[in-house]
């Protein structure tokens, strides 16, 4: 698909405080596109039926499916058309003459061309088939001809496809993990898949696809915003490259990102990241809400009665000012918000323990709670140890509470890493998301580990020097908890020591890696490192590896896991650790 000079850019970039783009790109555009593409066919249709000479006004109708029936295309997207008659009101011969008076002259102008001729029967029969199909289908949109046709068509899928919600939900879900798995997590991404990774484009179009079962309803605001967001860039890597392609290669982004109205490659792929991360968190609530629906008894059988008296639903409680719902942790109903600051916190703590999300409703209220007192309250720290070790499950509960802004109010210093792309090969995470891996897999230590729930509180911290502008991220970062930490109550003592890790935090690893880890020498630069204290090291020692395995598999290699263990075992003898 061409694109045209005369399509209004929009007036300012999604997802960016930058300046606006100096060229095309943008929803306008998309519109500009849609409409000129349909101009187009409606065009060809009646030359063709001036040229076939007969009736193209009832049994028959041209229609799109796909990003051009969203009107979302792009300018390099296939022409996804679709010949649709009713099997008798013209002849097997009078069709066929149709679609080659209508494809012929697309191919001619070299446009990339998916077609397809069907009665209203078949294209039920597709889409019971084919789960792509069917999903294209859903948004089957009229272009010229017998709008009474398409009408039907759509209406005949919609209808199957809330009717068998049951048998294509797994199906639906299965072929989505499965890409995802293949094609990585776009919020991560140096080179990303703009459509296929997990938070792309295409798991947008399933959110749409899920809410048409009428099982949920669809998130609005920031999915629009974002889904929007990935088409622009999408529009401008195409535009920029001339290539039929979605991958934002780095040759290509600070082009890219200039055209979108950003500074840089790296506001660019932190706008990404938000973008991404808000469509899969939306994908995996709408799919949580689906299932919900499936689960619930028919409204049929009425609500529940006891002695014939209406009874609300059973809450069990969890927590102070929290119950559980249907599977999700939500505020309780007496719960006075503003003047508990430390609910935030608590349900945080709660949902991550006890492996249950927080419904999004209550994910927004959490977010206008009052700010926590300076000092934090022992309740507030006590509440963030326990999130921290809570393992896995804490990874949902910190990217709910994220995207709301809820961390950034915790933590303002966390602003200036959020999103952020790390350019090195090893790190398979943003520097923000990394920090909250590092912290999982500290979570993970023995119970005896020395200060274990300061060694936490580093390992969540131990790489928020990595802002712009730094020149070493360990002194940045030193200096970042050394202003912190008394804030989130922790004393001056628990301060120093949090500040001494995240100061040496690579220093094991360094030496272990880049000298000889036999070397007396060796094992002495890390012992003055950390004082001279076994705990520090201990500490040190754990610290290391989380924050390796959290880098990625290239970080914490076979290789790489015994040069370190054979460097702890000699600063363990020279410390008389036993």
């Amino acid at each position: 698909m061409a694109h045209t000079d005369d399509i209004q850019a929009p007036d300012a970039p999604p997802f960016a405080a930058g300046e606006a783009p100096s060229l095309l790109c943008g929803a306008d555009y998309r519109r500009g596109l849609a409409d000129l593409v349909d101009g187009a066919l409606s065009l060809l249709w009646q030359d063709a039926a001036a040229r076939l000479g007969f009736d193209l006004d009832h049994g028959v109708a041209l229609a799109v499916v796909g990003s051009l029936a969203r009107r979302d295309a792009g300018p390099t997207s296939d022409l996804d058309c679709l010949l649709i008659h009713d099997g008798k009101t013209l002849t097997q011969e009078q069709v066929g003459a149709l679609a080659e008076a209508l494809w012929y002259p697309i191919w001619d102008a070299g446009l990339d061309l998916d077609h397809s001729v069907r009665t209203l029967a078949q294209c039920r029969q597709i889409a019971s088939r084919d789960l792509v199909a069917a999903v294209g289908l859903l948004d089957l949109r009229h272009v010229a001809g017998d709008a009474a046709v398409v009408h039907r068509a759509r209406s005949a899928v919609l209808e199957d496809w809330r009717s068998a919600a049951r048998r294509r939900l797994p199906e639906l879900l299965t072929s989505t993990r499965t890409r995802a798995e293949r094609t990585g997590d776009l919020a991560y991404l140096i080179e990303p898949d703009l459509k296929e990774a997990r938070g792309g484009i295409r798991d947008a179009v399933v959110v749409h696809a899920l809410a048409a079962t009428w099982l949920t309803d669809r998130p609005h605001g920031a999915f629009d915003r974002a889904h929007d967001h990935l088409l622009t860039v999408r529009d401008a890597v195409a535009l920029e490259t001339g290539r039929h392609t979605n991958r934002l290669l780095q040759g290509d982004s600070d082009a890219v990102a200039r055209r979108c109205g950003y500074h840089d490659r790296d506001d660019l792929l932190a706008s990404l990241a938000e973008a991404a991360r808000t469509v899969a968190y939306s994908l995996d609530v709408t799919v949580r809400r689906a299932r919900q629906a499936l689960r619930r008894p028919s409204p049929r059988r009425g609500p529940t009665l006891i002695r014939g008296r209406r009874v609300a639903p059973r809450l069990r409680a969890v927590a102070e000012g929290l119950v559980e719902h249907d599977g999700e942790i939500v505020l309780a109903a007496d719960v006075d918000l503003s003047h508990d600051p430390v609910l935030p916190l608590r349900a945080a703590a709660t949902a991550a323990r006890g492996g249950l999300p927080l419904s999004p409703v209550t994910v927004a209220s959490l977010a206008t709670a009052p700010p926590l007192p300076t000092p934090w309250p022992s309740a507030a720290r006590h509440h963030l140890i326990h999130l921290l070790g809570a393992g896995r499950a804490q990874a949902d509960v910190w990217e709910a509470l994220d995207l709301e802004g809820v961390v950034t109010q915790w933590f303002p210093a966390w602003r200036a890493v959020r999103n952020r792309p790390q350019r090195n090969p090893i790190h398979i995470h943003t520097v923000d998301r990394h920090m909250v891996e590092t912290a999982i897999n500290a979570g993970e230590a023995p119970k005896e580990t020395p200060h274990r729930d300061l060694l936490l509180v580093t390992a969540l911290f131990h790489d928020i020097g990595k802002i712009a502008g730094a020149a070493d991220h360990s002194v940045t970062g030193a200096e970042i908890v050394g202003e912190m930490l008394p804030g989130l109550g922790f004393n001056p003592q628990e301060t120093a020591l949090v500040q001494r890790l995240v100061l040496v935090h690579l220093v094991l690893a360094e030496q272990a890696t880049r000298s000889d880890p036999e070397d007396p020498e060796t094992a002495q630069a890390v012992i003055d490192a950390v004082d001279g204290d076994a705990e520090t090291f201990e500490m040190l020692r754990v610290l290391t590896e989380a924050d390796a395995r959290a880098a990625g598999p290239k970080a914490w290699t076979p290789w790489r896991a015994s040069l370190v263990e054979t460097l702890t075992h000699r600063i363990r003898a020279q410390l008389a650790i036993p």
